[in-house]
């Protein structure tokens, strides 16, 4: 760079440094692109870009892609990772309006031309966290919401309580996303000693007279120690590293206490981790998983109920059991646009809300467990699942009633103070 000081001074709303500290344009987006032509001149001659060149374009996308700055700073730079979906989502959305065959073809190629883009964003840039999905789905719940306020609505057909109970239900799953999203569950730095190399091996395990273990789950014992693998035979979901129960992180300074773990992503250690979320950014532990379930829930009500809606608006419906209506001819879907973007818009939120359902089954059955995604996925390393679906082994499973007792009422907890007999 030139200068610090001329990276924000001497520049209009169009300007802005380059990586190599050049004053540029946003007009000259397109301009003097090495890796572009060489990357265009591979592709035309049906030969393969070498990785190193796809880098240089990633990074060179990135630097120009920018929008006219009012803060006297020159212009504002743009995350590709974000930008993409918010172009993508409208745009693919738009062209399904055209017809039946358009509307299956684009809502199979958009998620399959996002997921393509975010392997050769992540492949190129070497980014680990990334506001990619966050920016997927929000922008398409900004993006249905309008479609359905501004044309399923426009047919004056919803009742006005039908309404109201769908505004109300979308107000509270943002609610708790907002909750979700605040409430992240991050362990403090207890600033404790290792001190497991002073520990004895007789003091890693209580030997009874039938020569069974009885490992104690206390948080100070446990975390004090770091247990032989073999003697590891109740589900843990911290990593077993050369042979033993890793009870230290190292990144994070800590002893890291039962249902504990580490997110490469947040780059933290989490109370009782479930797993992180990369639709909503954040991970889910102790303080905020029962707020993220609710709003699963609310999500999947929301997106069937306005599917509902929209579908019995566009469809002549028909009356069944005097009380519940149900689409009966759907003939005329693309008469105008109006009509074609609800229905568009209607598929596009059934798909949304069916891979939600299934998540939402998976939470389900976790917590009728006891268990997190994270001992779930340890579970299948270490060979402790029944039918694929259900973890053996599993200390913290109190019944199926006493379990979502717990989750709803007092929340996951580490079970410091139990003892596990095996």
């Amino acid at each position: 760079m030139k200068g610090h000081a001329s990276s924000t001074e001497g520049l209009c709303c169009c300007e802005y440094e380059n990586n190599q500290g050049e004053k540029s344009h946003i007009l000259a987006c397109c301009c003097d692109c090495e890796a572009f032509d060489q990357a265009a001149d591979r592709c035309i001659t049906c030969r393969q870009v070498p990785p190193e060149t796809m880098e240089r374009l990633f990074k060179t996308i990135e630097d120009r892609c920018r929008v006219p700055g009012i803060l006297g700073q020159g212009a504002i730079k743009l995350r590709l990772d974000v930008i993409v979906p918010v172009i993508t989502i409208p745009v693919c959305l738009f062209l399904a309006t055209i017809g039946p065959v358009m509307t299956a073809v684009m809502l199979t190629m958009m998620p399959i031309f996002l997921l393509w883009f975010y392997r050769m964003w992540k492949r190129n840039t070497k980014k680990d966290r990334t506001l990619f999905f966050y920016s997927w789905g929000l922008m398409s719940v900004v993006t249905i919401f309008v479609v359905f306020e501004s044309c399923v609505v426009g047919f004056r057909e919803i009742l006005l309580w039908e309404h109201l109970l769908l505004l109300t239900a979308m107000f509270l799953m943002l609610y708790n996303f907002v909750r979700t999203k605040l409430n992240t569950p991050y362990l403090k730095n207890l600033k404790r000693p290792r001190n497991f190399e002073k520990m004895n091996q007789s003091d890693r395990r209580i030997v009874n007279a039938d020569d069974t273990f009885k490992v104690p789950m206390s948080l100070e014992e446990m975390t004090a120690v770091e247990l032989p693998e073999s003697d590891v035979k109740w589900l843990d979901s911290r990593p077993i590293t050369d042979g033993k129960l890793v009870t230290w992180c190292q990144h994070c300074n800590l002893n890291k206490p039962p249902r504990s773990g580490h997110c490469n992503l947040c780059k933290v250690c989490v109370s009782v981790r479930d797993h992180h979320c990369v639709w909503i950014d954040t991970c889910i532990g102790a303080d905020n998983h029962r707020s993220f379930i609710i709003s699963m829930m609310l999500f999947v009500f929301c997106g069937y109920y306005g599917c509902h809606l929209s579908m019995t608006t566009l469809c002549t419906p028909k009356m069944y059991f005097d009380w519940f209506l149900f689409p009966n001819d759907c003939r005329f879907l693309y008469i105008d646009f109006q009509t074609s973007a609800s229905f568009v818009g209607t598929c596009y939120t059934f798909l949304a809300s069916t891979i939600m359902l299934f998540g939402l089954i998976f939470q389900f059955l976790l917590i009728s467990q006891n268990l997190t995604s994270q001992e779930f996925h340890i579970a299948s390393q270490r060979n402790m699942l029944r039918h694929g679906l259900f973890a053996t082994k599993n200390v913290y499973n109190q019944g199926f009633i006493h379990n979502w007792f717990n989750f709803w009422l007092t929340g996951r907890k580490d079970t410091r103070t139990s003892v596990i007999t095996l």
